[in-house]
């Protein structure tokens, strides 16, 4: 007798953190899917969350204002003398702020319409990245900066809710374990819990992405050389001749073009009006000839 009750408890007890559970994770799955370190809504519902938790305390919500999540990416463009040379002087500003490179590109170029170029993504800690825009400064002639804010304090608060409701399932399917008296018990449990356990891995693998996006801000920065003009590089005689003689090929080119383009109307018009000029001077000749010694004085015995 004492077993059947036991049994009978053990088993509403499993169905009523069943119910709970599945409260719980209904949202859980969705947010395991839908965001995987990156920003984005979570599935679920905040009321499906509060219910599921049932006792444990809430994380402060993001009306209270009193703690922000906020992920900062921003974008630098800086023209240096040597890429190569600048691309190393930024991963040791990087680290010497806290920081890191995540990745890094370089080009060395082919001559002076190619003169190369360096790309660098910098995960900066979020306290120190207007220090290391500041810095830019000293590496190159910045171009352009740009910078973006995202908060994420929303999405942050419901990870942690719905970390501590499983939590809390995971630790009350454990005690149900260690009392099952029954084979059959046990393995509903077991299956349940492993459930549960493999919800909660996924939803601390997203809760710690998103603090490192919060905590380590990036930068990406793109490093560009533009070789010098020819009239710079050379000063003196052999500047200007040079020069004069880079003036002269542009003549030349820009002459050939334009005798190019008219080539095809002179020959369609040149031609027809040559033509027309050889026929009306070959006409005038031939009255000249006909009135010349036919058209004599009669002989003597007319």
């Amino acid at each position: 007798m004492d077993a059947t009750r036991t049994r009978a408890v053990l088993a509403a007890a499993s169905l009523t953190l069943l119910a709970l559970a599945g409260c719980s994770s209904g949202g859980g799955a969705d947010g395991g899917g839908s965001d995987q370190g990156d920003s984005g809504q979570v599935g679920g519902d905040d009321g499906g969350v509060e219910e599921a938790a049932g006792d444990v305390d809430t994380p402060m919500s993001p009306i209270d204002g009193e703690r922000r999540e906020v992920i900062i990416t921003a974008d630098a463009s800086v023209l240096v003398d040597d890429p190569r040379e600048a691309a190393v002087e930024l991963a040791a500003l990087a680290a010497a702020s806290g920081g890191h490179v995540e990745s890094r590109q370089e080009h060395a170029g082919t001559g002076e319409h190619d003169p190369g170029w360096a790309s660098l993504v910098l995960r900066i800690p979020s306290e120190e990245l207007t220090g290391m825009i500041d810095d830019l400064a000293d590496v190159g002639e910045v171009q352009s900066v740009s910078q973006s804010e995202e908060d994420v304090t929303s999405i942050a608060v419901d990870l942690d809710a719905r970390i501590a409701a499983l939590e809390t399932s995971t630790d009350r399917l454990l005690e149900i374990m260690a009392g099952a008296e029954t084979t059959e018990d046990l393995l509903a449990t077991e299956k349940t819990l492993s459930e549960r356990q493999a919800d909660l891995e996924s939803l601390q693998s997203q809760r710690a992405a998103l603090s490192d996006r919060v905590a380590m801000s990036t930068l990406t920065v793109s490093l560009d050389s533009v070789p010098p003009s020819p009239a710079a590089a050379r000063g003196g005689f052999l500047g200007g001749l040079e020069s004069g003689w880079n003036a002269l090929v542009s003549f030349v080119g820009s002459a050939l073009v334009v005798l190019g383009a008219l080539l095809p109307w002179l020959v369609a018009i040149g031609v027809p009006a040559l033509l027309t000029v050889v026929f009306l001077r070959r006409r005038q000749r031939t009255p000249a000839a006909t009135t010349g010694p036919s058209a004599a004085a009669p002989p003597d015995g007319a």
